[in-house]
């Protein structure tokens, strides 16, 4: 799939609100690292690499399809902060996971990497209303966390080759038939 078309499906499933530096990025080549080479992060520290795939892995699970970890979304984030996000953006990024980071401490002062799964879940969830409430009530400002992690976790599977191969069906056909029952598909067509 080329990436241009996996970007209008990936903007138009995130309601066309991708940022410019992240719209960039994909078109730019942004990706994660190379096959075979260990990955060395140049903007999140080990601690934050390892949350960063956390969260990611809660936001695309590994469920009959490999998750958000195996398509290496953590390598594609960190290569987004480090080539296409301007020191503002990525500011705002690191703050909020230090925000993550305070927030999982109210379960015993341990870190998200930590806590309970369930806990970490709770969190996660309590941050999508409060991003949702910020949607709903047309918000100007810094965007919410929940949302930058989810939109740039979503946009760096579905470009990945696990995402774009293995999760996402390739419709060889090109025909629309709008009788087929979902459950005879199985998941969405790319």
């Amino acid at each position: 799939m080329d990436r241009r078309v996996a970007l209008q499906r990936i903007a138009t499933l995130m309601g066309g609100t991708l940022s410019v530096s992240t719209v960039a990025g994909v078109l730019g080549g942004c990706s994660a690292g190379e096959e075979g080479m260990v990955f060395q992060p140049r903007t999140l520290t080990k601690g934050r690499y390892e949350l960063v795939a956390t969260l990611s892995e809660l936001i695309i699970p590994e469920t009959d399809t490999p998750g958000a970890r195996t398509a290496k979304v953590q390598e594609f984030i960190d290569n987004m902060l480090t080539d296409w996000y301007d020191q503002d953006e990525v500011d705002e990024f690191l703050k909020g996971l230090e925000g993550i980071e305070e927030r999982a401490k109210e379960f015993g002062g341990k870190s998200f990497i930590h806590i309970e799964s369930n806990q970490q879940i709770d969190i996660l969830s309590q941050m999508e209303e409060q991003a949702e409430q910020w949607k709903q009530a047309g918000e100007i400002g810094p965007t919410p966390f929940f949302l930058t992690i989810k939109w740039i976790t979503v946009t760096g599977y579905y470009t990945s080759e696990v995402g774009a191969t293995q999760e996402l069906h390739l419709n060889p056909m090109g025909v629309y038939k709008a009788d087929i029952p979902y459950s005879e598909v199985g998941r969405a067509w790319a």
